[in-house]
């Protein structure tokens, strides 16, 4: 962007997408702070004993990196649509490994409320293209948390997102409970005070 944008919690969820498709990475940060509770629900919802649970939390951000690639404003609101976006980026990877033949369609959500029929997990996980654009967000949205936040705390975020307990966290990476929850509030500032120089 060439002009500064001052990026506050009063903004819109729809703003924010407005923002982050332009580069902003503070209007992203922003989104993943508010949207991480989704990702959370949907893990703890969809977790089975085939995959890591902070596999499918990555996958889970992945999802959202691909809500606000696409989302649609004239459609609903973003909120909704990242929920849906997060559940079918997990179900497709748990399709895709085998881990979730038992799931029906109807478990898979519209992300489109013009249209009556769900989208297809083969979209999802057969097409080349689609395989190679999943893969670059993947790692693009890795290496930005990677660069935003130290190790420990990339760790502690990911479990978290796997709807791991403060204490289960704790017992995982052998630190104390409150060195969990210094870790996150260290998170959760970066993620809402990111500086950006694009931004």
């Amino acid at each position: 962007m060439t002009n500064h944008q001052t990026i506050t919690e009063t903004m819109s969820d729809e703003e924010l997408v407005r923002l982050a498709r332009q580069g902003c990475e503070p209007a992203f940060s922003m989104l993943v702070h508010r949207c991480a509770s989704i990702v959370k629900y949907q893990v703890n919802c969809l977790r089975n004993a085939q995959e890591e649970d902070e596999d499918l939390a990555q996958e889970g951000l992945v999802g959202l990196l691909t809500a606000v690639r696409t989302y649609n404003f004239k459609a609903a609101s973003f909120r909704t649509y990242a929920s849906a976006c997060i559940r079918n980026r997990i179900l497709s990877v748990l399709r895709g490994n085998g881990a979730a033949r038992k799931i029906p369609q109807s478990e898979i959500v519209s992300i489109d409320n013009r249209e009556e029929t769900s989208l297809s997990m083969s979209d999802c996980t057969d097409d080349p293209a689609q395989l190679v654009l999943q893969k670059e967000e993947h790692f693009r949205l890795q290496g930005w948390l990677c660069g935003l936040l130290s190790p420990r705390e990339y760790e502690v975020l990911m479990l978290y997102l796997a709807a791991y307990s403060y204490e289960e966290i704790a017992r995982h990476l052998e630190i104390s409970v409150k060195a969990v929850d210094n870790s996150l509030q260290r998170v959760r500032r970066k993620l809402v005070n990111v500086s950006y120089p694009g931004c």
